[in-house]
């Protein structure tokens, strides 16, 4: 398989070129199927932090998501989403306030309008490489650690300042670790909290070609 990974989008506040440049990636490396490695969707206005009152609010958010998201279903009929934690925002505020949100929430493909050729899932699992967001995934290492406890080789998603690969070995066997970094828009209010951060996000995707790793960075111009 020729798997092209697309980072982290959190639309509607992904970069505006992001998309074609993932396209072009992929179909450089001939790609055949693809997998978004989750937070596709932002879903800032339902955060549980403060949100930033310049933007347009859940309403606005979720038109503007669903606008945004019609030329991403054009470029790629037939993608798999493993579901990040920005994705299950909604879910989550409904558990907190003690409402079961397989009750009382529709699927997250079906409020996004997302065509039949896409699928949500927590994890899957190709050519024996291991895909997920990466909830746990935290620090400058933690793909590397999240593939060295795992004891597989994993593809991950979730924190933006992370894009590269690293292995870990013991006398039996070598193990991958790879994250895939992000697409969104740095400049957005969305992601105003990271103003101070030292670490800033790494624009890049990922290919996996029969079971090897590769990260490609998108080049933003010098800032």
């Amino acid at each position: 398989m020729r798997i092209g990974i697309i980072g982290d989008t959190h639309l509607p506040y992904e970069l505006a070129d992001y998309r074609q440049w993932c396209k072009d990636t992929f179909d450089a490396w001939e790609c055949d199927t693809y997998v978004h490695i989750g937070d596709i969707i932002d879903h800032h206005a339902l955060s549980f932090h403060e949100s930033e009152p310049t933007l347009r609010g859940a309403n606005g958010e979720l038109m503007d998501a669903r606008e945004r998201l019609r030329p991403w279903f054009e470029t790629f009929p037939k993608l798999t989403i493993t579901g990040g934690n920005h994705d299950l925002i909604p879910a989550r505020q409904l558990r907190k306030i003690g409402m079961d949100p397989d009750i009382w929430l529709r699927p997250l493909k079906d409020v996004y309008d997302m065509p039949e050729g896409w699928e949500v899932v927590d994890q899957i699992e190709l050519d024996g490489v291991l895909y997920h967001h990466g909830y746990t995934a935290n620090g400058v290492n933690g793909f590397r650690n999240d593939s060295r406890k795992r004891m597989c080789n994993t593809v991950s998603g979730h924190c933006h300042s992370n894009a590269g690969i690293s292995a870990s070995a013991s006398d039996h066997r070598l193990v991958w670790g790879m994250a895939v970094g992000c697409g969104v828009d740095n400049s957005s209010m969305a992601f105003a909290y990271g103003k101070h951060f030292l670490s800033k996000p790494i624009v890049a995707c990922g290919v996996v070609i029969d079971g090897e790793p590769h990260v490609e960075f998108m080049d933003l111009g010098e800032k």
